[in-house]
């Protein structure tokens, strides 16, 4: 399906004008969905941190055992009261509006994974961007502002997370200027948002897998070598506990290196595919793994079928407001097909049936 001809034709959801941040359909219930985790995860970490401490008063002078458990847990407790923090500021703004920011040809600078957007008044606008979010701002050239003072946070179109950001009176030294990126919609294997983001999901994931491998690998150092008290009840749960944990961070780095197996395969697809669906449920955005939409999908050909979407939040987000999916490619009956937005970093499977 070409869809060069009518650039209008992607729609995506992003914030309205004028109107409270927490008034918003879906983005206030998602972050109260993430600030009741993230405290959840402080209460465990908290609990083992606890657990540490006993092990101090009831194991024999000289375990290394307690401080394997101060160092874990309470770097996670310190980690996840710090995401806390952020998630409250953004809580506090509920009641503000969004604020649109449209970037001059020449207002847009980076350096890294940061970008420097230069504001009506000549200061500058900090922050840190994946990759194919840094390519949608350069073609886009749009984004959003919630907040005042000099700390904010900052929203692109279609997503459904925000950036911490930052007003400076100038910008880094050594910060160059972003060249403008087409914003007509490319063919899937053509599209540079598309091809940035890949990048980055494979960069993440590698970094996520080599960091539980190398955690995993040295919890199970410590079970074979760390001494404990044989006739305590402390020290073998503790160990039980370490060897549980290791396993388990194994387990999930090497499937995120199957994971990026996956992902590295090229993109070869020509053309993007637009479905008009109808959801059985409306979306409500989930905290842990992906989202899962089900409903009928209506077809270039006028067919009409079931599917299945499981998407990262932000597509799944842009599904259900706008009614329109867009695939890499025509979908086949038995076969996965990849879903996207032509232009905009986010990614999901989709399936017939």
């Amino acid at each position: 399906m070409d869809i060069a001809s009518d650039v209008g034709r992607v729609r995506v959801h992003e914030p309205v004008p004028f109107v409270p941040s927490g008034a918003e359909p879906l983005f206030p219930g998602y972050v109260r969905q993430l600030t009741n985790a993230t405290t959840v995860r402080m209460g465990l970490s908290g609990a083992l941190l606890l657990f540490g401490v006993l092990l101090a008063l009831l194991e024999r002078p000289g375990s290394a055992l307690p401080y394997y458990y101060f160092a874990v847990f309470g770097g996670s407790l310190a980690l996840w009261s710090y995401v806390l923090s952020v998630y409250q500021r953004v809580r506090r703004l509920f009641g503000e509006p969004y604020h649109r920011l449209d970037v001059a040809p020449d207002g847009l600078l980076a350096k890294g994974s940061r970008v420097f957007v230069r504001l009506p008044d000549g200061r500058w606008l900090r922050s840190r961007l994946p990759g194919g979010a840094r390519v949608q701002l350069a073609g886009e050239r749009r984004l959003w502002v919630l907040g005042g003072g000099r700390r904010v946070f900052v929203r692109l179109p279609g997503a459904m997370w925000l950036r911490a950001g930052r007003i400076e009176d100038t910008a880094t030294s050594g910060a160059t200027p972003v060249e403008p990126v087409s914003r007509h919609p490319m063919p899937p294997r053509h599209d540079p948002v598309l091809a940035a983001h890949r990048a980055a999901r494979i960069r993440r994931t590698v970094v996520s897998a080599s960091t539980f491998l190398v955690l995993g690998a040295a919890g199970f150092v410590a079970v074979a070598t760390v001494r404990f008290d044989p006739d305590g009840i402390t020290g073998p749960a503790a160990l039980g506990g370490i060897a549980g944990g290791s396993a388990v961070l194994v387990l999930l780095g090497l499937l995120m290196v199957a994971g990026v197996l996956r992902i590295r395969r090229p993109i070869t697809e020509d053309v993007w595919v637009e479905l008009r669906v109808a959801l059985d449920t409306p979306f409500a955005p989930r905290v842990r793994g992906v989202a899962k939409l089900t409903g009928w999908a209506l077809h270039p050909d006028g067919r009409q079928t079931r599917f299945r979407l499981f998407a990262d939040t932000s597509l799944a987000a842009n599904v259900a407001m706008t009614g329109q999916l867009w695939l890499l490619g025509y979908p086949q009956p038995a076969k996965p097909a990849t879903a996207g937005v032509p232009g905009y970093p986010c990614a999901g499977s989709f399936r017939i049936g």
